[in-house]
């Protein structure tokens, strides 16, 4: 009787163990898909390891690809990050995990020019990613992603 009180006592202590941040994030690993118009916008992320998640995202049109980066997030001694690596920059630009939960995370650079501030939600199954920061006019900019689970 003493063992299984003592499996017992375990098995709820490991079951009250709450989830890392890269946990909470295990639910933008998947394949996304956003039609719109003429273009069609691509997102991948996979798991390699309980600290790096990558991926990639592009946009196609016309056959062509417009637009392409490679992503990553990954769990550094600084902190969580995701990291957007565009032919257009020279060296990929980090934003540091500022808030996460089982259903959204934000990332956030406020020295870069834009973004500055990434969003993503899981909304009924589909993926909502919003950019943020300041437009070439000084105002802030903020552009919606909606992306659905590639079948």
């Amino acid at each position: 009787m003493k063992y299984l009180t003592i499996i017992v006592i375990l098995c709820f202590h490991l079951m009250a163990q709450e989830k890392t941040e890269m946990q909470k994030l295990l639910w933008i690993a998947d394949s996304w898909v956003s039609a719109s118009g003429e273009t069609t916008s691509y997102e991948e992320w996979k798991v390699i390891s309980d600290d790096l998640f990558e991926g990639g995202s592009k946009t196609v049109k016309d056959g062509r690809t417009i637009f392409s980066e490679k992503l990553k997030i990954e769990n550094t001694a600084e902190g969580i990050y995701y990291v957007a690596d565009v032919s257009h920059n020279p060296e990929p630009v980090k934003f540091k995990l500022t808030a996460v939960s089982d259903t959204s995370a934000v990332f956030e650079n406020p020295l870069h020019d834009f973004p500055q501030k990434i969003t993503y939600l899981l909304e009924e199954g589909n993926l909502h990613a919003i950019i943020e920061g300041p437009g070439k006019d000084g105002k802030t900019k903020k552009v919606d992603f909606y992306m659905q689970k590639m079948r």
